[in-house]
């Protein structure tokens, strides 16, 4: 089940777009959507804003003065954004569960350890949504690779345009690896709503068969789940880019896939595919490593 969403605010141009693709996942499964904000202090903020670095003595204290300010911006501009979106969308507050049925909504804020809180709450969801970083809001670099690898849920990253739904076409990459089999396991919720499901294999030296492929196709049958059988020729092409290409051409909903990794270093763990999709794609990817 995916019955809880973890979903960051920023307080940027960002959180739109991350809102409307949660409330595109949230729908069909009716959700509950965990909005939530770090409202830093400015001596937490300088440690990702660089230029602190090349400041000296009373430069200092204006420039903390000044990421204070726009912290204290981000966070308002945050919560504002919140209550727009739920009152635009129809979304009540809700701190507990409780017998009301469809989405319901709550809003956290915190204001220390960047890195470790939104770990814990991602942890204690059953799926993230995030946006791509834009730099904006003074987050680490490398968040959402640190989440896709530490926090055990899947992640899913929002568009630039905002997602029309979750329940149309999913589109399902597989190569016979446990990545694969995490992510496929992890987006049965979402499987089980769409509409049409097509399981995408990209034949790279011939390490994708047709037999193999059509075999999962026959076990998802156990889980109800009907879903079409698509084996494409690499021809030498990126992964990344035949992937993302494929979703659009089928106006998929969602690309669902593995967070494929080659090392046990931190940042090397996830592969040159992930990479990219984490880095650009036109519609929503779900990732579970």
């Amino acid at each position: 089940m995916i019955s809880t969403l973890f979903v960051p605010a920023s307080g940027s141009d960002t959180d739109d777009r991350v809102f409307a693709t949660a409330l595109a996942v949230a729908q069909p499964l009716a959700a509950h959507l965990k909005f939530f904000h770090l409202h830093l202090p400015a001596t937490e903020a300088a440690r990702y804003a660089s230029h602190i670095d090349f400041c000296m003595g009373p430069a200092i204290k204006d420039a903390l003065d000044n990421l204070q300010a726009r912290e204290d911006t981000l966070a308002a501009t945050a919560v504002a954004r919140y209550r727009n979106f739920c009152r635009e969308h129809g979304i009540p507050e809700q701190q507990t569960p409780g017998a009301a049925k469809g989405v319901s909504a709550r809003w956290l804020e915190e204001s220390h350890d960047v890195l470790g809180r939104l770990m814990f709450h991602a942890r204690h969801s059953d799926a993230v949504v995030l946006g791509r970083s834009r730099n904006r809001d003074y987050m680490p670099d490398g968040l959402i690779e640190s989440l896709l690898v530490g926090c055990g849920r899947p992640v899913i990253i929002a568009p630039d345009a905002p997602p029309r739904s979750s329940s149309g076409t999913m589109l399902v990459a597989w190569k016979e690896a446990p990545e694969s089999a995490r992510a496929l396991t992890a987006a049965l919720p979402l499987l089980e709503q769409a509409e049409q499901i097509v399981l995408l294999a990209i034949d790279e030296k011939g390490a994708a068969s047709r037999e193999a492929m059509d075999d999962l196709a026959r076990e998802l049958m156990w889980h109800d789940i009907a879903a079409q059988v698509l084996v494409l020729p690499s021809n030498g092409r990126p992964a990344n880019s035949q992937l993302a290409q494929t979703a659009v051409a089928l106006n998929a909903d969602m690309l669902v896939i593995g967070g494929f990794g080659h090392s046990q270093l931190r940042e090397q763990v996830l592969g040159g595919v992930t990479q990219a999709l984490i880095a650009a794609c036109a519609v929503p990817v779900f990732i579970m490593h």
